[in-house]
């Protein structure tokens, strides 16, 4: 079953700079090089071209950056899921994240943690939800899966414990 993975605010702002950038370098570089174009008074197209170009290309790489930021996030966890070590972490309850805003509230996510055989605590979080699902959970436990290469790495599958929600407007 296909999981969840999530957009973040870097996959957003790349989803946003990248082709805002992309317009730019184009502008600039369609407008600059146009014969068409009267340049009157202190106007120079040179001058013109490397401002457009020049924030274009920022722009540009700055979306291209944050979406592959994202994106490689992105396929870890899902490494973690396809590939990683399984272990059932007990859910420790919800922190409310108060430094994102959206929908009018803040979202919650559920932290497990989980003892390894050093006697070391990890401590995972789920992805955003949008309410307080504490009484909808059917386990104090959540399959956790962790990356078998890098142990920072796990993917709480917390729709194994929540039944299926149907939100109606």
């Amino acid at each position: 079953m296909n999981r969840k993975m999530g957009w973040t605010v870097y996959g957003i702002l790349g989803f946003v700079f990248a082709p805002m950038g992309f317009l730019f370098l184009v502008t600039g570089l369609a407008v600059g090089q146009s014969k068409s174009i009267r340049w009157e008074g202190n106007g120079d197209p040179v001058i013109f071209t490397a401002v457009f170009c020049g924030i274009g290309g920022l722009f540009l790489l700055l979306g291209l950056g944050f979406l592959a930021v994202d994106i490689r996030r992105r396929y870890l966890l899902r490494r973690a899921y396809e590939s990683g070590n399984r272990v059932e972490a007990q859910i420790l309850g919800t922190v409310t994240q108060r430094n994102v805003n959206m929908n009018y509230g803040h979202p919650q996510m559920v932290e497990a943690a989980w003892t390894d055989s050093n006697g070391v605590v990890h401590v995972y979080h789920s992805r955003y939800l949008n309410f307080d699902v504490t009484k909808l959970l059917r386990s104090d436990t959540v399959p956790v899966y962790i990356d078998r290469y890098n142990e920072n790495i796990g993917f709480v599958d917390i729709d194994a414990v929540l039944p299926e929600i149907r939100v109606h407007n």
